[in-house]
């Protein structure tokens, strides 16, 4: 019995030490967020560190890298947005990582986001996925030589004011 818990603790463990820090789900629900609920948010992982802010365009944005090992470099940028006419803003949320294994994680959270494909191509880098539905607009670029995947996650209603 000791040796099945051991070797259960053991291979938890290690897919744990894999996987990305975050989910597509929760890039989501970043860009919902307001610059300081957003660092609120992130903060409360304990798996970033706020790495540097600036202001763009009148947004504060800021990039949050992980406090795992380098081999495992994860950034997180939020805070990017697009005013309307109306005065609301459309929030977006990006997450880079050295690893691509992690974005191909995340593109199979799709599905369960209800998203649709729209486009798949590539430029003379990156392989390139569009996926949309009525709420979010995402982008997936994943390097050929696979040293840098990102995904943007973009709102396209506004929930809140």
């Amino acid at each position: 019995m000791r040796k099945f818990l051991l070797a259960l603790l053991i291979s938890g463990f290690t897919v744990s030490a894999g996987a990305q820090s975050i989910t597509l789900l929760n890039l989501m629900n970043l860009t919902s967020l307001n610059s300081k609920q957003a660092a609120d948010d992130i903060a409360a992982r304990k798996a970033f560190k706020l790495e540097y802010g600036e202001e763009i365009d009148g947004f504060l944005v800021e990039g949050y890298i992980t406090t795992a090992p380098p081999n495992k470099l994860e950034t997180i940028i939020v805070g990017r947005g697009f005013k309307l006419a109306s005065g609301g803003v459309l929030h977006s949320a990006s997450y880079v990582s050295a690893n691509a294994q992690n974005v191909v994680n995340l593109m199979g959270q799709v599905k369960g986001a209800n998203l649709k494909q729209t486009f798949h191509g590539a430029d003379n880098k990156d392989n390139i996925y569009i996926y949309d539905s009525f709420l979010y607009h995402v982008i997936i670029r994943m390097s050929f030589d696979g040293t840098r995947s990102t995904i943007d996650v973009s709102q396209k209603q506004v929930f809140v004011e």
